[in-house]
């Protein structure tokens, strides 16, 4: 084969090679979203901003690799590699980076569950401490937040009965 051969399918399997970056880097988008759920919006900000940089990323390839000529056999090449990998590769690494990206959520639930059961032990043992310092002010905020919720209740329903 002549060297212009070798280099067609050199560019023929970057272009692959590209085919699949661009997969996997749309399922780490589908990974994310898998773990923190998105609205409709973001999402859509999310592919909009996917596609401009999967444009830039083609745009680039395309220029440095072949001065900017368009062939065919290139973007034949990207989705012959998008499909094998999205058929072959792409569910299990779906699934192994939504178990990577779990990780920091678990985390971060778990330790915002304990920062917020010590909050309330907090605020249980201030009203232990001002009910024990003057038994007859009603001194605990969260008691005083209780009787003004009764209260607010209590005129709704006077409000009904006259009407």
């Amino acid at each position: 084969m002549s060297s212009y051969m070798h280099f067609e399918v050199q560019l023929f399997l970057q272009s692959i090679c590209l085919g699949v970056l661009l997969i996997l880097a749309y399922d780490v988008l589908a990974a994310l979203r898998s773990v923190i759920p998105h609205g409709t919006l973001a999402e859509a900000c999310e592919d909009l901003l996917y596609w401009l940089a999967a444009a830039l990323v083609v745009f680039s390839a395309l220029y440095r690799t072949n001065q900017g000529i368009m062939r065919s056999f290139l973007f034949a090449g990207m989705i012959l590699g998008a499909i094998l990998c999205g058929r072959t590769f792409s569910p299990f690494f779906i699934k192994f980076l939504a178990l990577i990206f779990r990780i920091p959520v678990i985390f971060a639930k778990f330790s915002t569950d304990r920062l917020l059961f010590l909050v309330k032990r907090c605020r249980i043992i201030l009203c232990k401490f001002a009910d024990s310092a003057d038994r007859n002010k009603k001194t605990c905020f969260l008691r005083l937040k209780r009787s003004r919720r009764v209260e607010r209740i209590k005129k709704r329903k006077r409000k009904k009965n006259i009407e």
